[in-house]
């Protein structure tokens, strides 16, 4: 009885805290996707690098469609890192199954859906609020 009694005068400070905070939220929306890519270069180098330019194109086409907002190279060496902009990872999946390399079974790649860093409600000091369409 005693330690529940320290307990609860151990958090009483926290109660108004506690009370103001913003009630849980519905998720956020994805945003984005971040896709890490693993290239498999394979036993035959040459056969790797005749797909090279087919999948230059097609990448820079995506960029430039919009659909890939950044890209990076691993430092590892092992494969790319895009942000895509899309709102699922089945759509990522959609426009990234297309590139040569994932076609040919020489890139895979691990998908991360991201949305709005949606604890920056709590800054707000209320309720969330609904975006507006």
């Amino acid at each position: 009885m005693r330690s529940l009694l320290l307990s609860l005068l151990c958090l009483a400070p926290l109660a108004p805290a506690l009370a103001q905070a913003p009630p849980v939220a519905a998720p956020v929306p994805t945003t984005k996707v971040l896709a890490i890519g693993r290239v498999d270069r394979g036993p035959d180098p040459a056969a790797f690098r005749a797909i090279m330019p087919n999948e230059v194109r097609d990448t820079v086409n995506l960029y430039l469609a919009g659909k890939i907002d950044q890209w990076f190279v691993r430092q590892d060496g092992k494969g790319v890192v895009f942000l895509i902009n899309a709102s699922s990872v089945d759509e990522a999946t959609a426009i990234l199954s297309k590139l040569p390399l994932v076609e040919a079974g020489r890139m895979q790649f691990d998908l991360m859906p991201l949305g709005p860093l949606s604890p920056l409600r709590y800054l707000l000091g209320g309720p969330p609020s609904d975006p507006k369409p």
